[in-house]
């Protein structure tokens, strides 16, 4: 008998989950083995089930879909892992390809695509038809050219903000983890939007997440 390939679905809201389900129904090649509703519980089930296939949302509580990349290449896992969110822009779409991810959907577009996904050539990067062809997806420009020379006036305290950016994590998250106000954090990031020339938090946020490689390479050796 043909081995099914097994499939881990995480998704933190039940009714969308159960439709990601749903779009394997009639592939007697994929199985779907294990459901997670967060971060966290996504984490264990990979350990334990080792799926060839992880479907996870990008925003998740406790441990978003990037922390879970990190994860599968750290533990040197052979699951192929596509992430699944609201957020369309490429910067998010670029974070999730240099992490190791097989491909990126738009949540409108996984009914009608998530199987063509799965059913690509392994070394393609897939992106959904909100997003671009997938062919877009290997012309994702590199860092910006300038971003390091603008990190140096960057103080230590805004480093941390913007390192912590690069995970995604809100004003209030942030300000948990440092153990800050949150007006202190929203003030260090509008020094942040000034310094970078960007329109608004979101733009700032998609910035630090498309430069992620670089403001840990340069907090590291800065």
């Amino acid at each position: 008998m043909t081995k099914k390939t097994g499939i881990l679905v995480c998704d933190d809201h039940p009714l969308f989950r159960a439709g990601v389900v749903s779009c394997f129904a009639g592939r007697p090649d994929l199985e779907v083995v294990a459901e997670a509703a967060d971060g966290a519980a996504c984490i264990a089930k990979l350990e334990l089930f080792a799926p060839d296939i992880l479907i996870a949302d990008l925003s998740m509580p406790q441990i978003d879909g990037f922390r879970i990349l990190e994860w599968v290449g750290e533990s040197r896992l052979a699951t192929r892992v596509y992430i699944l969110s609201m957020h369309t822009e490429l910067a998010y779409v670029r974070r999730a390809r240099s992490l190791g991810a097989a491909g990126f959907l738009a949540k409108e577009d996984t009914q009608s695509e998530l199987l063509a996904a799965i059913d690509q050539t392994r070394d393609d990067f897939y992106t959904s038809s909100s997003i671009g062809r997938p062919s877009d997806a290997g012309e994702l420009s590199p860092a910006d050219e300038n971003f390091r020379a603008l990190l140096r006036s960057v103080s230590k305290a805004e480093m941390r903000v913007l390192q912590l950016l690069t995970e995604n994590l809100t004003s209030r998250e942030i300000a948990e983890r440092l153990k800050l106000s949150v007006r202190t954090v929203q003030a260090h990031r509008i020094r942040l939007v000034e310094i970078f020339g960007v329109r608004g938090s979101n733009k700032l946020l998609g910035l630090a997440i498309r430069n992620a490689a670089t403001i840990r390479s340069y907090r590291n050796n800065g």
